[in-house]
C-alpha cells in the first residue's frame, strides 16, 4: 500500500476545502465501550496453493468469526495479471501458487449465510512477479492500446462469474476492484470502466439477488478522483492514512492517545463529507495496523520497524471504536484488515483469535 506522491496535493487540498465542514465528536466516557454504531467486519485473504478441504476450512472461519460477534466479512479473490499483455490467470507464471477457485468461494459463501455472516467478494489484481504476491503494488498497474483491451475482455468475464455467484449466494456486495490507482485515472479505461458497471448491473438486475451492491475500494490517497463513484452505491476507502510523525509515534506507550483521537476524527470526517457530497453512504474497506512500532506513522507498511509494539496497534483500535460510537456522523460499516485464517501464516497484519486485540473487537462488536 504506498504512497502516491503525486496525488498528495490532490489529497491535501481537498482534505482543506471539507475541514470547515467537519462534525465535532460528542465527549465519551475513554474507558468504557457502551454501545457499537458501526458494524465491524474483517477480511479473509485467501493465500493458499489451494489443497483446503472447504467443507472443514469454511465452518471453522465462521465459527471463530460468530465466537468474537464478527457478522461481515469479505472474501479475497485474487488473481494474477500479466503487467504487459494485461492477461488474467488463475495461477503464477513463477511459482506453484494458485488462487482459489470458484467453487471454493461459492461454498464460503453459502456457509458464511449459514453461520448469520453477511459476506462480500473483494478482487485483487496480484502483478505476477517472480518475488512474493503483492510484492509489486496493483496500483501502478495500467494498460493501453490491445492490453487495455484484452484486460477488460477477461475482466469483466471474471466479473460476471462473480457476479453471478454472489447473486446465487444472495452476498452483501460485489467489488469491481481495489487500489486500481492507475487505471481508474486512465482516460482511455473510463469507457471500459463504464461498459463493466453497465454489464454488471443488467446482470444482476435479472438475478435471484437484484439487490446486490457494486463497489470499489479506493487507496487513500486517490479515492477523490475515482470517476464512475456515482454509479456504485457507496464510497469505499482503503484507510491507511498515516496517523503521527516517527516522532510522535517512536517509542513505548506512543503515540499519544489524544494525537490518534485527533487524527482518526479528522480522516473520518473528511470521509464521511466527500461521501456526502457524493450522495452515497462511505464504508471503510480496509482499515490495518501491524503490531511494531510506528505503525500509525505508516500503516501501509508491513514492517514500519524490527521493534515489537502490539500496544501501539491496540490502542489505536481502541480509539478507533471509540470514536465510532460517539460521532454524529459515521461509517455504515468498517473491514478490518484481516483475520488470521486456520492453518495459513497470513501476514504481519493478523488479527488472531482468542488475543487481546480480538477481545476488543468481540467486546465491541457485542456492545449495545
Amino acid at each position: 500500500m504506498p504512497t502516491l506522491s503525486r496525488r498528495t496535493l490532490l489529497k491535501n487540498g481537498l482534505a482543506a476545502a471539507l475541514t470547515a465542514n467537519l462534525i465535532p465528536p460528542t465527549k465519551a466516557n475513554p474507558n468504557q465501550i457502551t454501545r457499537a454504531t458501526v458494524p465491524l467486519g474483517v477480511h479473509l485473504p485467501l493465500w493458499h496453493g489451494g489443497g483446503l478441504n472447504p467443507d472443514k476450512f469454511w465452518p471453522e472461519v465462521f465459527e471463530e468469526l460468530r465466537e468474537h460477534n464478527i457478522k461481515r466479512c469479505m472474501l479475497m479473490v485474487y488473481r494474477f495479471i500479466n503487467p504487459i499483455t494485461g492477461q488474467i490467470s488463475n495461477e503464477s507464471q513463477f511459482k506453484t501458487t494458485a488462487a482459489p477457485n470458484l467453487k471454493f468461494l461459492q461454498k464460503g459463501l453459502h456457509e458464511a449465510a449459514q453461520f448469520g455472516i453477511s459476506a462480500s467478494l473483494y478482487p485483487m489484481l496480484e502483478i505476477d512477479n517472480n518475488k512474493n504476491i503483492g510484492a509489486v503494488w496493483r496500483g501502478y498497474l495500467n494498460f493501453f492500446g490491445a492490453a487495455l483491451e484484452n484486460f477488460f475482455a477477461q475482466y469483466q468475464q471474471n466479473l460476471t462469474e462473480l457476479a453471478e455467484a454472489a447473486c446465487q449466494a444472495k452476498a452483501k456486495a460485489l467489488y469491481i476492484g481495489s487500489e486500481q490507482a492507475s487505471l481508474t485515472h486512465n482516460r482511455a479505461a473510463r469507457p471500459h470502466w463504464d461498459q463493466l458497471i453497465f454489464e454488471l448491473r443488467r446482470a444482476i438486475k435479472h438475478s435471484p439477488h437484484p439487490d446486490l451492491k457494486l463497489a470499489y475500494a479506493a487507496h487513500w490517497e486517490s479515492y477523490a478522483t475515482v470517476p464512475f463513484w456515482r454509479q456504485l452505491d457507496n464510497i469505499s476507502v482503503n484507510a491507511y492514512f498515516p496517523l503521527a510523525t516517527k516522532e510522535q509515534a517512536s517509542g513505548p506507550n506512543k503515540p499519544a492517545r489524544a494525537q490518534l483521537k485527533h487524527q482518526l476524527t479528522a480522516k473520518l470526517n473528511v470521509l464521511q463529507n466527500f461521501a456526502k457530497a457524493q450522495k452515497r453512504p462511505l464504508t471503510i474497506s480496509e482499515f490495518g495496523l501491524t503490531p511494531f512500532d510506528q505503525t500509525t506513522t505508516t500503516p501501509w507498511s508491513q514492517s514500519p520497524s524490527n521493534i515489537k509494539d502490539p500496544r501501539e496497534r491496540q490502542i489505536a483500535f481502541q480509539t478507533l471504536f471509540e470514536i465510532l460510537e460517539t460521532k454524529q456522523s459515521h461509517p455504515e460499516a468498517l473491514y478490518l484488515w484481516h483475520w488470521r485464517l486456520p492453518g495459513r501464516t497470513g501476514s504481519p497484519y493478523n488479527i488472531s483469535p482468542n488475543t487481546p486485540l480480538t477481545k476488543l473487537i468481540k467486546a465491541y462488536s457485542a456492545a449495545k
